[in-house]
């Protein structure tokens, strides 16, 4: 069995909601197909992305990867660059949003790196596309977010509403920026130097 085929398997019957019948003490299990469905499309594009360059890659070439239809893609995207920008958006969330409400930040910031050099030669491939590539602008918001609640709970009161939206915008970009280089540089660095680096930076702000 392929990978790709034990992928769907394995999310096709996955159920990813639960939600507690708190009369009754059931869990009601709510199968979220959609989002299913696009992360077998996105894993069939980045795997074809250890082979193809991004231009040569097509619908077509997609979908019979993924074992669909080709129309099923145009039920959830309009094009490649809106799949690109869907990947970017969705697994930045899910290692940033997910845990930043209940884990500490110095945990998260390895976690982000190691994300990023597991997939680098993905990275590597997309972020030199010029056309319709968002990627700064979505890791930036993230960041944003990311950065400006490190601030506020590290120094409740102490910024302005100014000085915080200013702060937040300069490191996000600036960590943007770090981490782009360190891809392209094949990751040299190791993640260990790099997560000090980063924390330390952050540290340096909030004392």
């Amino acid at each position: 069995m392929c990978p790709l085929t034990f992928f769907k398997l394995l999310f096709g019957s996955l159920i990813v909601i639960l939600r507690v019948n708190s009369n009754r003490g059931r869990v009601v299990m709510v199968q979220n197909s959609s989002l299913i469905t696009k992360k077998v499309i996105a894993y069939s594009f980045k795997d074809l992305l250890k082979v193809k360059e991004f231009q040569k890659i097509s619908i077509k070439d997609i979908m019979t990867h993924a074992d669909y239809r080709r129309q099923t893609f145009y039920d959830h995207f309009a094009d490649k660059f809106e799949l690109l920008e869907w990947i970017y958006n969705q697994e930045i969330t899910e290692i940033i949003e997910h845990f930043i409400n209940y884990e500490h930040w110095t945990k998260i910031i390895p976690r982000i790196l190691a994300y990023f050099e597991k997939n680098k030669l993905f990275y590597q491939k997309t972020l030199v596309i010029t056309e319709q590539n968002n990627f700064d602008l979505l890791f930036s918001k993230h960041l944003e977010h990311f950065i400006r609640t490190i601030l506020m709970e590290a120094s409740p009161g102490k910024l302005s509403d100014q000085e915080l939206k200013q702060n937040t915008k300069f490191y996000a970009y600036g960590f943007t920026g770090i981490i782009k280089e360190w891809l392209f540089n094949d990751c040299e660095t190791s993640t260990d130097e790099m997560e000090v680096f980063l924390i330390s930076v952050i540290e340096t702000t909030i004392k």
